[in-house]
């Protein structure tokens, strides 16, 4: 790790603990998270949203060792209402003291929820003096903005007011949300006599914040989860379907610091193990919603507020089709995507002329019930020509202001449009 500022007293590294996930999701060292918590409105989490891959040629593919781990997120535009804003995780089963926390991840690339890695240790007392407090928190996007992160401590914490905590956004050197693996990590020392007490944290290998005040003293278990909360100006608004994050490996290098006993009583009885996915490819995210426009382009969001999946100008959606006249037009709007990216685009369908498929680049505030966008130009288009048929090409946001994008299809006549997918590569 490159740190800015060496320690006084170099730590002494008491045991390692290392998990390539090569043999999946072991219950003897891990639990999914399958479970509600009354402190969010959200539908929870679920053991059916936490995934696995042992295959070799499959984690090669994807540019992992071992195995990996795969958290599903379901957003707004999810089809089933009880899985709106559901995620899923993975907690340690045995807790761990100060050391160097490092996590090889794909976050979540749409923003509406957070890709969070953390340790937790709570004992519930009812009082501030009375309770026993650990956290450190890895979270984003911030602002609903992937080009910023937070780390967070928790020396204790009783309630929003009750509690003693810092919390500082890192601006990140690249979007988080690229596509590519990148190793967060944070180091806790709790060597006060040396001068040692603090956390810091690391993108890549590289010192991005410290923080040396609420410095938590008990061991915790670490968890790795993608979480939903109902916070539009932190996270963003999830108006997605189904979206993914990666985990490849976890490494917990535990320090001989000085440290106070935690407990995890439900993590050592739970034994929810996820769901290995065999023989199936690993699956991808599709940035569309209503791909194949099976159902109306309205729908209702986790809170009851009407949303759309696409809107039309001079056409509908109806019977499994989009349906465009002359001049139509349909477009879908994509949060949190930068200068660089890269989409593999597919369309599929008949037209009696040419079918023009392109992204409209956007600036502006986009974390918020009502976003404030503004145009910033246009990419190459992709065309399908007249009569039946399909075409796929790349769509690459070329603008470096670009903040998001909307997926445009138009249509110069008639044209019925059975599905599209629009994918990162």
């Amino acid at each position: 790790m490159e740190r800015k500022k060496e320690w006084n007293c170099p730590p002494v590294v008491r045991q390692v603990f290392f998990d390539d996930f090569s043999s999946g999701i072991r219950t003897e060292v891990w639990r999914a998270l399958d479970e509600k918590w009354a402190s969010q409105n959200n539908n929870g989490y679920s053991e059916q949203n936490c995934l696995y891959t042992t295959r070799p040629d499959v984690v090669a593919a994807a540019g992992g060792t071992g195995g990996i781990v795969v958290i599903r997120s379901n957003g707004d535009f999810a089809a089933e209402e009880g899985q709106k804003r559901q995620g899923g995780g993975i907690v340690t089963k045995r807790l761990f003291g100060p050391g160097l926390y490092e996590t090889r991840v794909k976050v979540v690339p749409r923003v509406g929820q957070c890709s969070a890695m953390w340790t937790y240790y709570n004992n519930w007392a009812p009082t501030l003096e009375k309770r026993r407090y650990s956290e450190i928190d890895i979270e984003l996007p911030h602002g609903g903005d992937y080009r910023r992160w937070s780390g967070t401590t928790y020396q204790n914490y009783l309630d929003g007011e009750r509690k003693t905590t810092r919390s500082e956004v890192i601006e990140s050197p690249v979007p988080l949300n690229d596509g590519k693996w990148h190793t967060l990590a944070f180091e806790w020392r709790t060597d006060k006599a040396h001068g040692d007490e603090a956390v810091i944290w690391y993108q890549d290998g590289k010192e991005v914040l410290r923080i040396e005040e609420a410095v938590p003293h008990f061991t915790a278990t670490f968890w790795v989860a993608s979480l939903f909360q109902d916070a539009i100006a932190w996270l963003g608004d999830p108006q997605f379907e189904r979206a993914y994050m990666y985990v490849d490996w976890v490494r917990i290098s535990e320090y001989d610091d000085p440290v106070g006993p935690g407990s995890a009583e439900k993590e050592s009885k739970l034994t929810f193990t996820g769901c290995d996915l065999g023989d199936s490819p690993l699956p991808e995210t599709e940035y569309l919603a209503n791909a194949y426009f099976l159902r109306p382009a309205a729908t209702k969001n986790f809170k009851g507020r009407e949303i759309c999946s696409w809107e039309t100008e001079n056409g509908e959606i109806c019977e499994g089709a989009l349906r465009l006249n002359g001049g139509g037009r349909a477009s879908q709007f994509i949060a949190a995507q930068y200068s660089g990216y890269a989409f593999e685009a597919e369309i599929c369908g008949k037209s009696k002329g040419q079918v023009c498929v392109y992204l409209e680049y956007l600036t502006g505030e986009a974390n918020r019930i009502d976003p404030q966008l503004k145009p910033a130009g246009r990419s190459a288009a992709l065309l399908l020509k007249p009569g039946e048929g399909s075409a796929k090409g790349i769509l690459t946001i070329e603008e470096r202001k670009t903040e998001h994008v909307r997926f445009v299809i138009e249509a110069a006549e008639e044209a019925e449009i059975r599905e599209v997918h629009l994918r990162l590569v």
